[in-house]
């Protein structure tokens, strides 16, 4: 049995606590974000998720952010943070006001953080929240889940990985179903990385999708070109970003362990990201010809796009690793093609007939 926090009570937080429950055993206490008061409410009264659209088990507690009190958190055996980006620093301080002694803390949010070190590559939340939290409790969850598909039992694959993998395999027997199904990783730093940078990435793949049609449908040759050229930038940019916090131990942990880019947390994600939702929205409205500016003060008005925060967050070191000749910009067209955009606010541009592998 496990006493289970989980931090945000919007899709994927809730989505996670579904499945937790399903495990009879486990203890779920879903406490909403200052923001999901609303959803919180309709659990109470209708023990149904107005976003996700499914029915919540009586077994799990659903709470309000001003119900939430330093005794669940001490009481938690695992803590999930399911907020996005913005609302890490809020499930942070309440970790640690709450003086949480659970044995893990899990991590749904993916983001960088630009370093504080000029010239340096980003961070990962694996290396930017172990100042403020206990880094041998870390696990990242990453991999290819859209949360209705996982709240409605549909099959999905995902990755857990901690520095300490015999964590990953502890924790992983309270969530595993014989529909959710659970692999580990070692690379906890690349897992990260990549589990960021394919909402990244998602933006200019998708870009094809507004740039290409053929008789009403988007023409599927351009978006599988730029699907490939992410996975390869993604597994450049990941290495890149591991090598800055490398060590030893870590290259021990990983031999005999497939490179994650090109496994679920990578290339998985990347799939079913580009096949919807806000990255993916951003990037078809880019490859119809606006700009980021038009977007986000128009079309995509208050919402927040992972992708293009994880881009702005990765500028900064990209463009001094290329300067410096750590990064080269040749073997980084797209990302350079998307950063472009993000920089000078220009609609996105993919040369082809610079493109070639090899």
């Amino acid at each position: 049995m496990a006493k289970i926090v989980i931090l945000g009570a919007g899709v994927m937080g809730s989505a996670l606590a579904v499945t937790a429950a399903s495990h009879a055993q486990n203890q779920v206490t879903l406490a909403g974000s200052p923001l999901d008061n609303d959803i919180i409410d309709c659990i109470h009264q209708q023990h149904f998720h107005p976003a996700l659209k499914v029915d919540i088990a009586a077994n799990i507690i659903g709470i309000k952010e001003s119900d939430l009190t330093a005794q669940h958190l001490r009481d938690a055996d695992i803590i999930v943070i399911g907020v996005s980006s913005p609302g890490v620093p809020w499930a942070v301080g309440k970790i640690r006001g709450g003086e949480s002694t659970a044995r893990c803390i899990a991590m749904v949010t993916k983001g960088l953080q630009a370093s504080d070190q000029p010239g340096a590559p980003p961070l990962t939340y694996a290396d930017a929240l172990e100042k403020q939290l206990p880094r041998e409790k870390l696990l990242g969850i990453g991999g290819p889940c859209i949360a209705r598909e996982l709240a409605l039992g549909m099959p999905t694959f995902v990755t857990f990985s901690a520095d300490d993998i015999a964590l990953a395999r502890d924790i992983r027997t309270h969530f595993q179903t014989d529909y959710y199904r659970v692999a580990v990783h070692p690379d906890f730093v690349a897992m990260e990385a990549c589990a960021a940078l394919k909402n990244f990435y998602c933006i200019g793949v998708s870009a094809m999708l507004g740039a290409w049609e053929i008789e009403g449908q988007h023409a599927k040759n351009p978006v599988a070109a730029l699907f490939n050229q992410a996975v390869l930038e993604m597994d450049i940019l990941a290495r890149w970003i591991q090598q800055a916090t490398d060590n030893n131990e870590a290259q021990l942990r990983r031999e005999n362990w497939r490179n994650v880019a090109f496994d679920l947390p990578g290339m998985g994600d990347l799939h079913v990201t580009v096949g919807g939702g806000r990255n993916s929205r951003l990037g078809t409205l880019l490859g119809r010809g606006q700009t980021l500016k038009q977007i986000v003060e128009g079309p995509m008005s208050g919402v927040t796009v992972e992708g293009l925060d994880t881009g702005k967050q990765l500028l900064p070191g990209y463009k001094a690793a290329v300067e410096n000749g750590s990064l080269q910009q040749n073997e980084l067209p797209l990302t350079h093609a998307i950063l472009n955009s993000i920089a000078h606010d220009s609609p996105f541009t993919f040369e082809f007939s610079r493109y070639s592998s090899g």
